[in-house]
């Protein structure tokens, strides 16, 4: 007994000899002047959704001054179509390859969230004391909310309405005077279709008939209405709710929807200019403004439904990290210097999103026309609810439209054979 004490006694000093060594005296400590890590040079990987060239050009300059401010940190950034995006940081996650900050869709955030992927940035905005988070408008903010903590910021972008000026003169319609009712949406939209040949070579407007159920939401909040409820349980089967789409499917049976997928790499067909309207995203029309002309491109709120809603769908990318990140201190950084006033406004006057600081508005509207109609959507503008079950609904939603529109089911019967499905799945996952 004496013999083990005496040896453990002998390793123990000889460990704590070399400890002293090592340190030189001095304490660990993490963190880096600016972001708080060791100084060691940290390298953060960024996944950003889209490849546009707007978009890329301007994270990279934030990435650039980011760097000249914290010389410690290193961000590499790899660019993924969106069609792509989602399906390859499941994967990452899977295998353990996540990045440290990651760009994530409206909808993969809030169905995703509660699997414990993703950094709890509350204690990180509380430590710092954040004045931002004052600044955010607050409806913003709590879109990237779960159970008391914040999971992600939101840079958002809207879906009013964009409309061609010169496709309008080239129908004979008065340029400066969209539609403003529901129904005038699907009367202009027969009216500006262009078919040679009996092939549609420009749709009347832009609603995509796979993957589409961001065209379908745009038109259903006008009328008040959402495809899942608070409960998350499925709705796109109410009669209200088969409405837009049966005037939908007459339209592209009529020729005047060119058929499209919501993700597909090569833009939808009103970026490509082979629309003349569309519920189109501030980032993407900006993008078109770029290359054709602002004079070309009116703005206007979404016309009104029914009872007078012009509800515009918002949606937007989150920054987030990731909860196994190995550098949450420094990856809070970044996030943090991506929404300083600057910052957001550079990049959103560039990509077409909207600043989501409220201090920013009266600047933000005096750096284009478009700006302005942009902040008054957001004055009655609607994001998906945050649900487990968004992806189901999501699902046979679009398995539904594909359906109604390629003729393989009526409409109302594949919207509700299909909420059934979603009811019947939603079900056995509880």
């Amino acid at each position: 007994m004496k013999k083990i004490t005496a040896l453990s006694l002998a390793i123990v000093l000889t460990l704590t000899a070399l400890l002293t060594a090592c340190s030189s005296g001095q304490p660990h400590k993490e963190g880096a002047s600016a972001a708080g890590s060791s100084n060691e040079e940290v390298t953060l990987k960024l996944w950003y959704p889209g490849t546009d060239e707007t978009v890329t050009e301007t994270v990279e300059a934030i990435i650039q001054k980011f760097e000249t401010k914290n010389p410690g940190i290193k961000v590499e950034a790899t660019f993924i179509p969106w069609a792509e995006y989602f399906q390859k940081l499941t994967v990452a996650y899977s295998g353990g390859m996540q990045p440290d900050v990651q760009g994530l869709g409206f909808g993969q955030l809030i169905s995703t969230v509660s699997q414990g992927k993703y950094l709890n940035l509350t204690p990180f905005i509380e430590a710092d004391k954040w004045e931002g988070q004052k600044d955010f408008f607050p409806d913003i903010l709590t879109a990237g909310q779960y159970e008391g903590g914040q999971y992600g910021l939101l840079l958002p972008e809207i879906r009013p309405l964009a409309w061609r000026k010169d496709y309008f003169k080239e129908a004979g319609l008065d340029a400066d005077s969209p539609p403003k009712t529901f129904d005038e949406i699907f009367e202009y939209a027969d009216k500006l279709k262009v078919v040679e040949g009996g092939k549609t070579v420009r749709g009347g407007i832009d609603i995509q008939t796979s993957n589409g159920e961001q065209s379908y939401l745009s038109l259903l909040l006008l009328l008040g209405e959402d495809f899942y409820d608070a409960e998350g349980d499925p709705t796109f089967d109410s009669p209200v709710s088969v409405q837009p789409v049966q005037k939908q499917v007459d339209l592209y049976k009529a020729g005047a929807i060119i058929p499209s997928n919501q993700q597909q790499a090569s833009g939808t067909p009103f970026q490509n200019s082979q629309a003349a309207m569309a519920f189109t995203s501030t980032q993407a029309a900006a993008s078109l403004q770029k290359s054709i002309g602002s004079d070309k491109i009116g703005w206007v709120l979404p016309p009104a439904g029914p009872d007078g809603r012009q509800t515009a769908l918002m949606l937007g990318t989150f920054l987030s990290a990731a909860g196994q990140t190995k550098h949450p201190k420094e990856a809070w950084a970044f996030i943090k210097y991506w929404f300083e006033k600057d910052n957001v406004l550079e990049f959103t006057s560039k990509s077409g999103a909207i600043p989501p600081l409220q201090s920013l508005r009266d600047e933000y509207v005096k750096l284009g026309e478009g700006n302005e109609i942009a902040f008054e959507a957001l004055k009655d503008a609607k994001g998906y609810g945050a649900s487990g079950s968004w992806s189901i609904n999501v699902k046979y939603l679009r398995i539904a439209l594909e359906e109604a529109f390629n003729g393989i089911r009526p409409v109302e019967e594949a919207l509700k054979e299909n909420a059934k499905m979603a009811r019947e799945e939603i079900a056995n996952a509880k």
